[in-house]
Parts: C-alpha cells; structure tokens; sequence
C-alpha cells in the first residue's frame, strides 16, 4: 500500500543507479511504496532491483568503472530525455563518476557534494579531519608513491595494515576506476608484495593494527546536523571470518560513537547519508577508521526497523520537513542467499569454523534456528517476491 504523503508533495520521477546491488533494491522500495516514479540503470540487463514490481523502466548504461565519460553522458541524456527529477547513486563507484563529469551541478542528486563527499572518501583527510575534532584514530602515515616502501616507517611494528588512500580511484582522464585494496602485512615478505599492488597507484597509508572490532554507525545529516541515526550487531557474515553481514540486528547506538561521529559530520558539513565505521576493544577509546557517504548493503534493516533512510533523504532534498525516527531495537534482516553461502563456507573450511569458534554441527543448528527468531528475508518479500527469483537463478548459475 502507497504511504498518505502531505499536503503540498508530490510524487517524482527518481533514476536509481547500481541496480545490481541490494542497496538499490532497498531504495527501489521505499521510494516506490512512497508513491514515487522508479527507473533504475545497470551495466549489465536484469538487475535485481530491477526486478522489483516498484520499477518503471530498467536502462542499461555504458560500465561506469571501465568507461565512466560514456556512463555519465549517457546517465545526464537519459535523465534529460526521461525529464528525470532526482538522481540517486548507490555505489561509491556512480558517485565518481558523476562528480568527475560534473552531473551534480546539472542534475539534481540525492547526494552531498562534491566537496563533502571528496573530503569523507580520503582516508588520509578524514584522519586529519577526526583529530582536529578530537576523535581518537590509529597511528598513520601517507605513502604517496608506493614503490618507495621497502619498509615499515619508524615507529611501525608487524603486523601493520596497508590501506589505499582511496576505495575507489581514476589514473587519469579517458580511463576507468580502479579499485583500492587493503592488506595486513605481518612481514618484510608481505610488505615487499603488498606494494605492487596496483589498488595502491594512487598513494597508501600504512597504518597501525588496532586489535578488537569493527562497528559502525548510519546517518543521515543536513548541513552537518544528524537528523536520524541507526546501528546494528552483526550476527553472521560472509565469510564466516568476517565480511559481509548477512543476519544482523537493530541495537542501540553506542553513545560515543553516535558523539564522535555527529562531531565529524558537522566538520565537513555533509548533506545526505554516511557510514561511519570505528575500531573498538574494552578499555580504549573508539578509533575511527573510515566514513562511507553512500547507502550502505544492509540498509533494508534500517528501512525495518522504522527508519526508512531513503524516504528521509529524498525529503530532506526536496525541502520537506523530516520526522524524527527511532528505530525499533531487536528486529532483524536476513540476506538468505548469503546466509546459505556462510554456512556453505564454513561446512567446507575447518578455519572458517576456528575463526568463529564454532563446530560444524553448532553452524547448521544456528543456520536453521535463525528460521524461528523473527527475521525478516531481505531481499524475498512476499509482496515483491520477484527480486528473489532473479538472484535465485543469478545464484544457481542460470
């Protein structure tokens, strides 16, 4: 059922990129139920957002990573003909190329600017930037040409993390994106081929190893002013060692990160979403690693447990007022296919089990147990069941 929308809106016309991805198919949805004008792009036909019944039209596009110049002439006269309201761009890698080729002074983006988006994605500048705000950060120091590394800098010890200054990263005019690359080097060996790791063309940070975990916090933000923020727990990833969540719970923010990372965002000013993710272990001071200003994988949990992050952007851009929203603590999602490929990992490798801790017979009894706890199916929705049926036969090799 559509949502009531108020006085004086209206519905629109909105372009969602990356149609690939489970970001997307989240955004599809709560957008569509909000009564909106779907289409979507992709590089390749039959994108699983694509499949949803909330999609107008699917557009395939020019590979923005291998020919991104034709990916955003042909996104801004796709816009153009379709008389398009607003873009929305999931991936890190749309982002790019639509700041590259100047679409957000042309068209009109649900995302931040150029500016704020360039300062969040340098993960050397955004160290500069938390510290100046006094949020602790692992110890870091820039390497601009790679090759020059044939040791840790002064004051380094093994294990010690090599980490691309960005995620996503162009050589130069006329050709595509790169990819950045991460690496935990625990020797000399490690460090003498870690650097000719072409994800480290652009320049690298060798970075201390802070050992706990990984947490991170979702925003949204005007102007630097958190209007709605979201966490959850991790439950199981993909791989087993940890990767992509796939069975994850809504929880309270952690009151310190929600503090350091409201005191970021105010600092660079961001309009729009972000992922900012932290390193913690008992008795320290949350370290920040990273900030994401894009929609993130996991985002339908989020939209489930009441706040629905892509309804809130839109409206933020278009000028509406934006309710506050508190999410509601305990619920889960589930990506089921992903959950399927965690327990088919963790059955075939005895060390993707010790990484967990747990036995072969402890990882099915979890697998199906999850079947009873309340979890939503991400991407498998009795109303939209379509989704599902093409990551189905994607997955099964059809």
């Amino acid at each position: 059922m559509m949502s009531v929308r108020p006085s004086g809106d209206r519905p629109e016309r909105i372009l969602v990129t990356d149609a690939e991805t489970r970001a997307a198919l989240a955004a599809v949805r709560s957008l569509g139920r909000a009564g909106h004008e779907i289409h979507t792009t992709c590089a390749r036909p039959h994108g699983l957002a694509s499949a949803s019944r909330f999609v107008r039209a699917e557009h395939v596009l020019p590979d923005a990573e291998r020919a991104p110049d034709a990916w955003a002439a042909a996104l801004e006269a796709l816009g153009r003909a379709l008389r398009i309201d607003r873009i929305l761009p999931i991936s890190e890698l749309s982002l790019g190329a639509l700041y590259a080729a100047g679409l957000d002074a042309r068209l009109p983006c649900l995302a931040p600017s150029a500016a704020a988006y360039s300062a969040a994605t340098d993960k050397h500048g955004i160290l500069e930037i938390a510290r100046q705000v006094g949020i602790r950060t692992p110890k870091s120091v820039l390497v601009e040409s790679p090759e020059s590394l044939t040791a840790l800098p002064a004051g380094f010890d093994y294990p010690a993390i090599l980490k691309a200054r960005r995620s996503r990263f162009r050589a130069g005019s006329g050709s595509g994106w790169g990819s950045g690359a991460v690496v935990l080097v625990r020797n000399p060996e490690d460090l003498a081929r870690a650097v000719r790791d072409p994800g480290f063309g652009q320049g690298l940070l060798v970075q201390e190893f802070l050992p706990g975990h990984g947490e991170g916090l979702f925003l949204l933000a005007r102007g630097g002013v958190c209007l709605a923020a979201f966490a959850h727990r991790r439950l199981r990833e993909k791989p087993p060692s940890g990767g992509v969540s796939v069975l994850r719970e809504a929880v309270e923010p952690d009151p310190r990160l929600l503090a350091a990372s409201q005191a970021l965002i105010a600092k660079l000013g961001l309009d729009g979403v972000a992922m900012v993710e932290f390193r913690c272990s008992a008795g320290e001071e949350p370290a920040l690693m990273e900030i994401n200003p894009r929609l993130w994988g996991s985002l339908q949990l989020a939209i489930d447990a009441g706040i629905d992050f892509p309804e809130l952007l839109w409206r933020m851009h278009a000028g509406l007022p934006v309710p506050k929203s508190d999410a509601r603590l305990g619920v889960r999602t589930r990506w089921l296919l992903g959950d399927l490929d965690h327990l088919l990992i963790a059955l075939k490798r005895s060390d993707m089990r010790e990484a967990t801790g747990r036995t072969r017979r402890a990882v099915v009894l979890d697998f199906f147990r999850s079947f009873g706890d309340g979890s939503r199916l991400e991407v498998l929705r009795g109303d939209d069941p379509r989704p599902f049926l093409r990551e189905l036969r994607q997955w099964l090799g059809f």
